[in-house]
């Protein structure tokens, strides 16, 4: 995706370069192709919903996406080039595919987005993470709601204090900390010092009783029945 057409230019037997905001549109590309043409499919673009077959590698357990790609510029990441910008499904489309889940027997959804905190700021008009959140958590049928990852930069009060309200959204919180060392942080591109982080950890600990919260684990990640302490 990141070499485009330059990549046609220089490898020519090459017939269609796509980025993953393309995905559900590869039939398309693939006639094009088939039609003669060389095709570059790499700009940003929106993400036409598309769930009519998931993959679930459980029965009880569902994967959830709510947002796709990634709008921060950590200078080790390469995530923004290859996933594209950041793109927010509706909340009625969510809470759609969760009530589907659970008509098929699932239990327990995670909620998906390499930066989930920024869900709803691509929208029009702007939405919150909190908001999402407390749309979903009523969903019958649906015990367990969970989600990842969040960024500390964006982690708001709203997101913290929704979880606490809401018995079906687990106290785990997936906050990736990097490093301890404030100048590595910088160097990173985080936006955020270790001082900062630990404030965060501390705020939702005095909010949630019994909760997880940090890097990834996996008691953070996995199936599991996990009840609020």
């Amino acid at each position: 995706q990141q070499e485009g057409a330059r990549l046609l230019r220089r490898v020519p037997e090459v017939d269609v370069v796509m980025g993953p905001q393309y995905a559900n549109r590869l039939g398309d590309l693939l006639e094009d192709a088939l039609n003669g043409n060389q095709v570059v499919a790499t700009e940003p673009t929106f993400i036409m919903e598309d769930v009519t077959k998931p993959r679930r590698g459980s029965s009880v357990c569902a994967w959830v996406n709510v947002i796709y790609g990634c709008n921060e510029r950590c200078t080790y990441c390469v995530v923004p080039g290859t996933r594209g910008v950041e793109q927010s499904r509706p909340l009625e489309s969510i809470r759609a595919e969760m009530e589907e889940l659970a008509d098929q027997g699932f239990k327990e959804v995670t909620l998906l987005g390499q930066n989930i905190d920024a869900y709803g700021r691509d929208m029009k008009p702007k939405r919150k993470f909190a908001d999402l959140l407390a749309h979903v958590a009523d969903v019958p049928g649906i015990e367990r709601v969970r989600f990842v990852t969040s960024h500390p930069r964006y982690m708001s009060d709203s997101v913290v204090s929704t979880v606490a309200a809401h018995p079906k959204l687990m106290p785990v919180f997936h906050i990736p900390a990097q490093s301890g060392d404030d100048e590595v942080l910088n160097n990173m591109g985080r936006g955020y010092t270790a001082e900062r982080y630990l404030q965060i950890v501390d705020r939702i600990r005095s909010a949630v009783p019994g909760v997880l919260a940090g890097r990834s684990s996996r008691r953070a990640t996995r199936c599991h029945s996990r009840s609020r302490a």
